[in-house]
């Protein structure tokens, strides 16, 4: 969610509605204690209404892009190949990345070894 305006620990923010949709913009007062020094502008992970933290505008609209995708697969039947359009389109940069193994798995492989 976007700050629009703070005021102490809380923040007026909104999430903007897609380009091309007719939904008007979703207020909602987060409570912003968690993400100290919060200022008009910017971009917070909000769940249940408290800020959990500050995020980098291109994550932002990432984060954006993968819930509306979920949100359009959850609310309406498509048939296969529209499916994976949507997921490709809002997990665009899962989908370009290559596979990648967690940390500890990724040392074990190039260790050589064949149970982790």
């Amino acid at each position: 969610m976007k700050v629009l305006h703070c005021d102490g620990s809380m923040a007026l923010c909104a999430v903007e509605p897609r380009t091309g949709t007719q939904q008007p913009a979703r207020q909602e007062q987060v409570d912003t204690i968690l993400v100290p020094d919060t200022r008009v502008g910017d971009y917070l992970l909000v769940f249940m209404g408290m800020a959990r933290a500050r995020m980098e505008p291109v994550e932002a609209q990432k984060l954006q892009d993968a819930l509306h995708a979920l949100a359009t697969l959850a609310t309406t039947q498509v048939d296969g190949g529209t499916a994976e359009q949507i997921v490709t389109s809002g997990f665009a940069d899962l989908c370009a990345a290559p596979p990648r193994l967690p940390p500890h798995l990724q040392a074990a492989f190039d260790a050589g070894l064949t149970e982790a």
